[in-house]
């Protein structure tokens, strides 16, 4: 049943069951309640992590107040590898935005894992190029972007996996400002020109996008 539960994870999904078996006997699984710290930045690098519920925030700190969201993390997507790969300590933080499970793997076990599984160790390349590419997109965004630009590109992302008609997203706006690494202020702004747009509604803590093929033309994105 337990072995069922982990193929079930997209990431592992294209486990064989003899290598689920094995991913299974080198894993434990940690709750974390909502508000928890997985471990902070800087922190040695001991465990990889694969989120088997729940949602995942990994932010980090620049000075006592401002802080830069990078991910929101569901169901299937991993964490926590590059300080095992290469780097010693972590490069961001870790927190449980909601109730959160999660597989937890030794550094010791995932290395040896990795070694002996060349298809898992693929799968893990593309994930980690698929993060470039997206850490690619964001600095393009940054450079190039207006912050409506750039607000409208980040509900897009948050939106993705989102199926209710009309799309809706909660999130507050200093969730917002973080994943932007700016502050509450141009995206207070930004919100309400959307807004006044008619291309979402926001209203405590829940944003509806009401135009989609308009959000995605003021992202800049292609349909």
């Amino acid at each position: 049943m337990v072995e069922r539960a982990l193929r079930q994870v997209p990431f592992f999904s294209g486990l064989t069951p003899a290598e689920a078996r094995k991913m299974l006997s080198i894993s434990a699984v940690r709750r974390y309640p909502a508000g928890q710290l997985i471990f902070a930045k800087e922190d040695i690098g001991d465990n990889f992590f694969v989120v088997k519920s729940g949602r995942v925030k990994i932010f980090t700190s620049v000075g006592p107040e401002k802080k830069k969201t990078f991910a929101y993390l569901k169901k299937g997507d991993l964490f926590g590898e590059m300080s095992l790969l290469g780097g010693k300590v972590r490069s961001a933080s870790a927190l449980a935005a909601d109730d959160s499970e999660l597989f937890v793997i030794s550094k010791k076990n995932f290395r040896r894992f990795i070694l002996e599984n060349p298809d898992f160790t693929l799968k893990l390349l593309h994930t980690l190029a698929d993060r470039l590419n997206k850490a690619n997109k964001e600095i393009e965004s940054m450079l190039f972007h207006n912050i409506l630009g750039r607000l409208a590109g980040a509900i897009i992302e948050l939106s993705k996996d989102k199926h209710s008609a009309p799309v809706k997203v909660t999130i507050d706006q200093n969730e917002l400002a973080q994943y932007l690494g700016t502050t509450r202020v141009p995206v207070c702004r930004a919100i309400n020109t959307l807004k006044r747009s008619g291309v979402i509604d926001y209203r405590r803590g829940e944003l509806m996008i009401l135009n989609g093929a308009r959000l995605r033309s003021i992202a800049g994105v292609a349909d």
